[in-house]
């Protein structure tokens, strides 16, 4: 888990904590009900560094307040963290005064919002999916929309609540297809907004004309299991299928000049 940003939702866990929360009161939890299972869910998680949990109350306090659902317990507790200097430190320990900076700003925003007044609560609804089904171990082959990038990506994944294919870019150079053994060793690329990251990209369809099809890309191979583990919860960008093949040929281009240097 980490952050590639200062956002409040720029964080794996805290990116968790939003989508369960909604889950949970789109199952028709109470509010306490959902704070209690979301306590529960992440609980195992605390010990494992000491910004888990101060992310864990932000980010819990920032996604029951943009859905009108703040409980006062929850709001204290944030509110503690956020004056005792919140998870900046991670940024100032990682000598990025700059983004360390921006968290403060971030976090002093949110404070702002928390110690103000609540909004109503707004009645969520699921976005019905647009989305072709893909399995698991699905290689396609993609074209951006003038057609002149094409990449291959292997599904890993499926967002939770949708049918979104959660994708892993592979560093292929084109040409040929490979055949299946040669595309499970092919390299996962870095994300090239933060390398130290595998670039996972949960791809939605917002309109008919954007859904999957010949004028988007094939399924080129079937059960194909990727050169290492990822973990498809944990993807950092969300676009459509349009934009896919140029981000894939961008962290190409970042991961070469990063090995020149």
């Amino acid at each position: 888990m980490g952050a590639w940003g200062t956002a409040i939702f720029s964080d794996d866990t805290a990116l968790d904590v939003r989508d369960e929360w909604r889950e949970a009161i789109l199952g028709g939890l109470s509010v306490e009900d959902a704070t209690a299972r979301l306590l529960e869910s992440f609980d195992d998680h605390f010990g494992e560094d000491e910004n888990t949990e101060k992310v864990f109350w932000i980010a819990l306090a920032a996604a029951q307040f943009e859905t009108g659902r703040l409980l006062a317990e929850v709001r204290d507790r944030a509110l503690a963290i956020i004056d005792g200097g919140g998870d900046v430190a991670r940024w100032r320990e990682d000598g990025d005064d700059v983004a360390a900076r921006q968290r403060e700003r971030v976090l002093e925003r949110l404070a702002a919002k928390l110690r103000g007044p609540q909004p109503k609560a707004k009645r969520l609804r699921r976005t019905p999916s647009l989305s072709v089904a893909f399995e698991v171990g699905d290689v396609v082959r993609v074209y951006d929309d003038d057609g002149e990038s094409e990449a291959l990506v292997l599904v890993v994944g499926q967002t939770g609540s949708e049918s979104n294919p959660v994708v892993a870019a592979l560093d292929w150079e084109g040409g040929a297809i490979p055949d299946r053994g040669a595309l499970a060793r092919l390299p996962i690329l870095p994300d090239p907004y933060a390398p130290r990251r595998r670039l996972l990209i949960d791809v939605f369809t917002v309109s008919k004309k954007q859904a999957f099809g010949p004028h988007v890309g094939e399924v080129v191979a079937k059960r194909v299991t990727p050169s290492e583990r990822v973990d498809p919860r944990y993807f950092a960008h969300s676009m459509s299928w349009g934009l896919v093949a140029s981000s894939v040929r961008e962290a190409q281009e970042h991961a070469r000049e990063r090995a020149r240097r």
